[in-house]
């Protein structure tokens, strides 16, 4: 799943730029994902997040708060030659 690149902590019209560590989400029945947080604006949108629960504007459920786990791979990118060495190692193989 791509997620988001910035934090979901916005005021005045300016969102905040730092990645997100948290993944908030509600839990009624099913779980619902409810926004991303920067570790230093966890607290505002937890409170945010019980405000609209309060208004009924999303479901009154368990919040859910989990830690971002970041996978990385090391990516290999051949060349056209390397694409041509493979086709023709397969074709040798198979023959």
């Amino acid at each position: 799943m791509t997620l988001p690149r910035k934090c979901s902590f916005s005021k005045l019209d300016t969102q905040c730029d730092i990645p997100p560590s948290y993944i908030l989400s509600v839990i009624e029945k099913e779980e619902y994902l409810v926004g991303m947080s920067c570790l230093e604006h966890l607290e505002p949108i937890k409170y945010k997040i019980k405000k609209l629960q309060h208004n009924h504007s999303i479901p009154n459920g368990k919040i859910k708060i989990e830690n971002i786990k970041m996978v990385s791979t090391n990516c290999i990118k051949g060349s056209q030659q390397d694409y041509e060495d493979v086709y023709s190692q397969r074709l040798r193989e198979n023959f």
